[in-house]
């Protein structure tokens, strides 16, 4: 279900010229342009079937990819966007042309240049996000062309609340998701699959901003979605509140098994 995700953009950083003997000199010289390349694809969906868009968290595209950052050795730079085009104003000029970076980027969470670099992250409890990470290693300036690619992934899974019921007389007045980790660390140069590590927190969730009367198919509830990070789904509880005709009832829904994973959207129905 995960999928590789592509966008065309462009993003331009400064790097120096290098004299003909391959000796670093910045002196009386232009810096040299570095071209990014960025591409992203959609989130694969769980069943085949893409959602519209959502209104809480929102898959980010190219069209709203607004800024991102990419570590060079100790230093985070930080991309923004001029018209069409992602400047960058503070890259190092002095490089040596055949010097062999390990570029990593990221819209969001905080990076640490360890031996096996990470991301740590924490989804906000009231406005989750789309978080995505590009990794593009060992690129040489004299090989590069001048240009560098970087195909982001989504990292987190995007999860979905719909809800009907057998007759018009439910309405819901609250549905909560609870148990939720919402701490973590993503390691670029983990396996697909494994790149998530030390899972933390307990976060809840509310997916409703006021009563809902439910029909007889299923509609959205107001959270839109929430982009997660990837875990398993045991433990977690999903708990309805609703009246139905005048009564006031509950009822709740623990998983055992099962998992989301990054890079996936899903949809969970609540059918009354």
């Amino acid at each position: 279900m995960k999928k590789q995700f592509i966008l065309p953009l462009l993003a331009l950083a400064c790097l120096a010229a290098c004299s003909s003997d391959d000796e670093v000199t910045t002196e009386n010289q232009e810096p040299r342009l570095l071209t990014v390349e960025v591409s992203e694809n959609p989130m694969a969906p769980e069943n085949g079937v893409r959602k519209q868009a959502p209104t809480r968290g929102t898959e980010i595209t190219g069209e709203t990819l607004s800024a991102f950052s990419m570590n060079y050795q100790e230093n985070k730079y930080d991309f923004s966007k001029e018209g069409t085009t992602w400047t960058e104003n503070t890259w190092p000029t002095s490089v040596e042309k055949s010097t062999q970076i390990d570029f990593y980027a990221y819209n969001d969470g905080t990076f640490y240049n360890s031996d096996s670099p990470y991301i740590n992250y924490k989804v906000d409890d009231s406005s989750s996000k789309d978080l995505l990470v590009a990794t593009h290693k060992q690129i040489a300036f004299n090989d590069a062309n001048g240009k560098v690619t970087l195909a982001f992934d989504h990292a987190c899974a995007a999860v979905e609340f719909k809800a009907k019921a057998a007759s018009g007389s439910v309405t819901l007045t609250s549905v909560t998701l609870s148990g939720v980790k919402n701490q973590g660390s993503y390691y670029y140069n983990n396996e697909a699959g494994s790149r998530w590590s030390k899972l933390d927190g307990s976060a809840t969730y509310t997916l409703t901003d006021a009563d809902m009367l439910l029909t007889t198919e299923f509609q959205s509830l107001s959270c839109g979605t929430l982009f997660l990070i990837p875990q398993n789904k045991s433990g977690l509880t999903l708990t309805v509140k609703y009246t139905d005709g005048e009564s006031a009832k509950e009822w709740t829904h623990n998983w055992n098994s099962g998992s989301w994973a990054e890079g996936t959207s899903y949809i969970v129905e609540i059918n009354m």
